[in-house]
Parts: C-alpha cells; sequence; structure tokens
C-alpha cells in the first residue's frame, strides 16, 4: 500500500510568508514532526524517518506532517538575542493559530496530536507539548534540549525566554490545571543516545526526567544505544522502536 503524501501551503500572518505542510498518510491521529537537520523538511534526511514507519502510516495508524521551524532554529543566527525572543513568540503563536486549525482540517476533527523532533528539532517538539499539555497528547523528543540557557548567550533572560525553556519552566509548576494534564498524558518519551559524545544530550534527558518525576508526571526515559551507521539512522531507529513498542 503506497503512502498518500502532499504538500499543503498555507498563508502566515505570524511569520509574514507562506509555509508549506508535509504530509504523509491520510488516516489516524497526527505526529506534528520539526524538520531533522534544516529549518525545512529535508526529502534525504526526514524522509528516513517516514520509511521507518511506513507501515503503521499506509494501515492508517497515524499521520505525519512535517512543520518547518524558521529562521535557523530562531536562536542561532546573528538577530540580537530580543530580536530572537520575539520571533519565538511570533513562531509559537504561528504553531497554535495556523498550524493546528490546519492539521485539524486535515484529520476531519480535533484528533490527538503528538510532536516529534530529533536534536535541535526535539526540543521544538518538547517544548510545544509542555507548553500545552492540554491540547497535544504527548512527545517524542529524542536527543534534544529543554533548557535555551546556552542558545540566549547566558546574558539574556526575559519571560519569554523563560517560557520557552521547560527545565526552567516545569521546575516551578505548581498550577493544577497544567499539572493535571501533563499527569493525563501517557505518551511522553524522552530518549537520549547512550554514547560518549553525547553528555549534553542525556544531561537535559536526566535533569528533564527528575523534574517529571518530582512532579508526578508520567513519562517514559530511555538512554539506550541503538543500531545504525551514523546519528540520523540511530534516531530512525530509536523512533521506530517507539512507535512498535508504544503507540
Amino acid at each position: 500500500m503506497e503512502i498518500f503524501s502532499k504538500i499543503i501551503t498555507i498563508p502566515s500572518n505570524e511569520l509574514s510568508r507562506e509555509v508549506n505542510l508535509q504530509v504523509f498518510g491520510k488516516y489516524g491521529f497526527t505526529l506534528l514532526a520539526f524538520p531533522t537537520v534544516s529549518d525545512d523538511f529535508n526529502p534525504d534526511v526526514d524522509a528516513g524517518f517516514v520509511n521507518s514507519v511506513s507501515n503503521y502510516i499506509a494501515n492508517g495508524l497515524f499521520r505525519m506532517v512535517f512543520v518547518p521551524t524558521i529562521e535557523n532554529r530562531i536562536w542561532k543566527n546573528s538577530m540580537e538575542r530580543t530580536a530572537c525572543s520575539e520571533l519565538h513568540i511570533r513562531y509559537n503563536n504561528f504553531l497554535l493559530n495556523e498550524v493546528l486549525p490546519k492539521v485539524f482540517q486535515i484529520a476531519g476533527s480535533p484528533s490527538p496530536i503528538i510532536t516529534f523532533g530529533c536534536g535541535e528539532a526535539g526540543y521544538f517538539a518538547g517544548n510545544t507539548y509542555f507548553r500545552h499539555p492540554d491540547i497535544f497528547y504527548g512527545t517524542i523528543a529524542i536527543d534534544a534540549y529543554f533548557d535555551i540557557h546556552h542558545l540566549s548567550g547566558y546574558d539574556y533572560w526575559d519571560d519569554n525566554c523563560y517560557f520557552n525553556s521547560p527545565i526552567d519552566f516545569l521546575r516551578n509548576l505548581e498550577e493544577e490545571y497544567w499539572l493535571i494534564h501533563l499527569r493525563a498524558k501517557k505518551q511522553v518519551h524522552i530518549i537520549a543516545l547512550d554514547e560518549e559524545d553525547n553528555q549534553f544530550a542525556k544531561s537535559q534527558a536526566l535533569t528533564l526526567a527528575e523534574i517529571l518525576s518530582q512532579k508526578r508526571i508520567t513519562h517514559k526515559l530511555k538512554i539506550e544505544n541503538y543500531e545504525g551507521k551514523d546519528k540520523i539512522e540511530k534516531w530512525q531507529n530509536a523512533f521506530k522502536k517507539i512507535i512498535e513498542e508504544s503507540i
């Protein structure tokens, strides 16, 4: 069975441009995926994640919708930090007010959405979920970071930085409304490759998992070795294993 795929172009008032969503599959819940190696969907890399779970997509368990990040992941460019912070506000509004309605339209109803990403994209997947657990059903974040102090340069910090840094805002979270939603979700997967040169991602995963445990928030932490000739292939195999075991 072939995997249905198409590109949907949507106008974004928040970003002042047209944006392409790359869609794979017709049925089931939605995996909202953030591109792996650049701001936009890369067919040579991101298609490998689709192919690794193609049987699930073809059989209608879920669809994958790739949404771009912007301006070199927002923080890793030459703009002033204040401009990056403001851009992140617009990007979050873009996801919530422009992408979500289109995803629900594609699905035919407000169906469940799980975010997904690896590396820098894993940050966007995790941050998007933890900011809005009342909307999203979970996240799959592989080798992600959850603290953006290293991106703001350690010399700039504002409220928007704080609320886009899950390790910071989750540590202090006390509002019952958000904790109820976070504790109710069962598809929160925090994964890091267990490799010597992957200390930062492992540290971020362990720190986040400790905070989630303290808050009694259900999650699944895995720090493991995965087969593959390079990091991308290992990420693809980790993603496939999560889908096979949990979804």
